[in-house]
C-alpha cells in the first residue's frame, strides 16, 4: 500500500486549511466539533493543528474574528462622501442584514457566540460599538432623537439578535424584521 504523498504548503496556506476545515465543520455541526474532527477534515496531524493553534479556543477565536470581519466586509457602513445617508433606513438595513447573516452562519454562530468558549473569551462589544457609532452619526445628522447611544445600541442589538434567534426557531422572517424595524424607528425617532 502506497503512502499518500504529503503536500508541501506554506505555513499560511496550511493554517488557512485548518481554519476553513473548522469553519465547514462548525457550520454543519456547531459546538459539537472537536480538534480530532478538524484535523481529519483538514488532512493534517494533531501536532500540526497545535503548531498553529496552541488551544482549541485559539482556533475558535480566529474563526470568530473571521466571521465578524466577513460581516463587516459584506455590509460596510456608507460614508457621507457617497451621498446623503438615510440613517433610519441604514439601521433597518443593517438589522435585516444581521438577521440574514446570522441565519446563514448558524452553526458557526452557535460555536463562537453561544458556547462555553464565548464565556471564556467574550467578544468585545463590536456590534454594540458599531451600532452606537451609527446612532451618534444619525444624531449629528438630526435623524435620530436624543438617546444615549451606548445603552441604546446594547438594547437594540439585543432585540436584533433575538429576532435572528426567533427566525432560526421558526418565526416568520418578514414579520420579525417588520416588527424589528418598527421598534428601531420608534426607539430612534427624533
Amino acid at each position: 500500500m502506497d503512502k499518500p504523498v504529503r503536500r508541501r504548503l506554506s505555513p499560511q496556506v496550511r493554517k488557512l486549511e485548518i481554519i476553513e476545515a473548522a469553519e465547514r465543520l462548525l457550520q454543519a455541526h456547531g459546538s459539537r466539533v472537536r480538534v480530532e474532527d478538524v484535523v481529519r477534515e483538514a488532512g493534517v496531524a494533531k501536532g500540526t493543528f497545535f503548531l498553529y493553534f496552541p488551544t482549541w479556543d485559539d482556533l475558535l477565536e480566529t474563526v470568530r474574528d473571521r466571521l465578524v470581519s466577513e460581516f463587516d466586509a459584506a455590509y460596510p457602513l456608507p460614508t457621507e462622501a457617497e451621498g446623503p445617508i438615510d440613517w433610519p433606513a441604514l439601521v433597518e438595513w443593517q438589522a435585516g442584514a444581521f438577521v440574514d447573516f446570522t441565519l446563514s452562519r448558524r452553526g458557526l454562530g452557535e460555536a463562537v457566540f453561544h458556547s462555553d468558549f464565548a464565556e471564556r473569551r467574550p467578544l468585545a462589544d463590536h456590534a454594540n460599538v458599531r451600532l452606537a457609532a451609527v446612532i451618534r452619526a444619525g444624531q449629528e445628522a438630526e435623524a435620530f432623537g436624543p438617546v444615549d447611544p451606548e445603552p441604546t445600541a446594547r438594547l437594540l442589538f439585543a432585540a436584533i439578535h433575538e429576532a435572528a434567534d426567533a427566525v432560526a426557531a421558526g418565526a416568520d422572517r418578514d414579520a420579525m424584521v417588520a416588527a424589528l424595524n418598527t421598534l428601531l424607528r420608534r426607539a430612534l425617532a427624533p
